[in-house]
Order: C-alpha cells, then structure tokens, then sequence
C-alpha cells in the first residue's frame, strides 16, 4: 500500500514537472532572446544558455521615442485595465448577488447566456461597438476601450462572483434580515466583507482579461498607445528588432506576473470554485 501510495506520488510530481518545462520553455526563450546581442540572436548555432548578457534592449524599448512607445502603452494599458475591473465589480456584484440568492424566473437561463458570450467571435460585438463609439466621437479615447473591454469581461465576473455567493451560509444573512438589516445594508457590511476573496479573484480576472485584449484596441484607437498595438507595431519597421521586441514582452508581462505572484492563491480558488458540485 505503502509502495502504491509513493508511485502515485512519483508520477503525479513527474507529470506536473514536466507540463512546467513545457509551458516555462517558451518563457524562456523569450527571456533569453531578451538580454542577448541581436548577432547571437540571428545566428544559427543556438544555445539555451546565455553566452553573453546585456540589458541594451530594455533600455532601447523604454526610450520616449522609441517607434512602439511602449512606456506609454503600459501606462495606457494600466488605467483601462484598472478601470475596467473596477466598474466590473461595481456592476457585477449586485448582479450575481441576484442570480445566486433571488428566486428570479429562469436564471440559469440568463446566467447560461451570458457565459454563452464567450463562444461567439469577438469581432461580432467590436464592429457594431465602434461604429457607435464613432458616431459619437469617442473613438481613440481611454472609454472607447473601457466600455467594449467591460461589456466583454462583465459576463466572466459575474460567474465568478455568483460561484462565491453560492458558498457563503445563508443563515448570516436571514440572521442579519431579522435583526432588521436592508438589503443595501446586507451588500455592504455582511456580504461585501465574506466576498472579500472573490472580489479580489474577480478583480485579477478582470485585468488580466483586460491587459492582454489586443483586437479592440487595434480597431478602436489610432493616437492612443495600447501595450499590446505597441508590441505589434516593431512588424510595422523595415528591420525587426528581435532583442527589443522580446524585451517589450517582457516589461509588458511584469505587472500580469506580479499578480498572479501575489494573488495565487485567489486564481486558485476560482479555477477549483467548481469541483465541489
């Protein structure tokens, strides 16, 4: 029993340190694209250690006039990232506060079309969206790109805070009603602080979501630097920059991985939010 129990164990580690490698190769590559001379880069004899280190291509890309700009994109990209899941909590808190303890009429139908968004192309909603935002002279603006990115990540939100809701004890709840709490009172001082955990997994999400959007900006902005334009704007130059642009990656993966460093444990809950039903 002992021996079957030090097997699984062997070849559950195994199996997850092998999917690691697979997914942590092309970081790396990218990491080491990034801090090599552009002669090592384009030469054919590879080698997956760093024969020489240099941090130029950083430098370069975070220069002001540098063709992607890219120090503007991320600070761009960080206020419609932060607006964005912002107003999605704002909107969907009540929303699946509704859907998780409301007896509301066919719900899991609303909630089921919602999610169903998810399988439709995203350039179905991007069109009518713009003409829209055009005819009101609103394009290449910081809402331009806070309305569409909301509309598409309000849906994802919602689950995510419903899936939480579901799990918070109803009895707090009538035990407050009784002691003659509002329902606005309810939201905000006993469920606002029990959904803590999820507000913040929801939140995540939501940038995250938010951060690596790249077909509406690309249609919606033209001024209006976007980190993700901006790291495709280097296959818009004559000579492609392969050490810069894989330094521009880099910077623009820093405020996702510091994140998903810090907030791991509420990806997690929400990833297995799920394998209780």
């Amino acid at each position: 029993m002992k021996k079957n129990l030090i097997l699984k164990n062997f070849f559950i580690y195994f199996s997850a340190l092998i999917v690691f490698l697979i997914m942590f190769f092309p970081l790396y590559g990218l990491i080491l694209t990034s801090i090599q001379p552009e002669n090592i880069i384009r030469s054919r004899n590879l080698s997956f250690f760093p024969t020489e280190i240099i941090f130029t291509h950083f430098a370069e890309v975070l220069k002001p006039n540098h063709i992607s700009n890219i120090y503007e994109g991320i600070k761009n990209s960080l206020i419609v990232s932060f607006l964005t899941s912002f107003l999605c909590i704002i909107l969907a808190f009540p929303a699946a506060y509704s859907l998780a303890r409301l007896n509301l009429p066919a719900k899991n139908i609303i909630l089921g079309t919602l999610i169903s968004i998810y399988f439709l192309p995203t350039i179905l909603f991007v069109i009518p969206l713009f003409v829209i935002l055009v005819s009101y002279q609103l394009d290449d603006t910081i809402l331009s790109l806070v309305v569409p990115y909301t509309a598409f990540t309000l849906p994802f939100v919602i689950w995510i805070l419903k899936s939480f809701i579901d799990k918070l004890p109803v009895e707090v709840e009538e035990a407050a009603k009784i002691d003659g709490c509002s329902t606005l009172q309810l939201l905000i001082h006993i469920i606002f602080p029990l959904l803590r955990p999820g507000l913040i997994a929801a939140f995540i999400f939501a940038f995250i979501l938010s951060w690596v959007e790249f077909l509406t900006p690309l249609i919606f902005t033209n001024n209006l630097k976007i980190s993700t334009v901006a790291l495709g704007l280097f296959r818009s130059t004559i000579d492609i920059k392969i050490g810069q642009q894989a330094a521009a990656a880099i910077i623009t993966l820093i405020p996702v991985t510091i994140l998903m460093i810090f907030f791991q444990q509420y990806i997690t809950k929400v990833v297995l939010s799920g394998s209780d039903k």
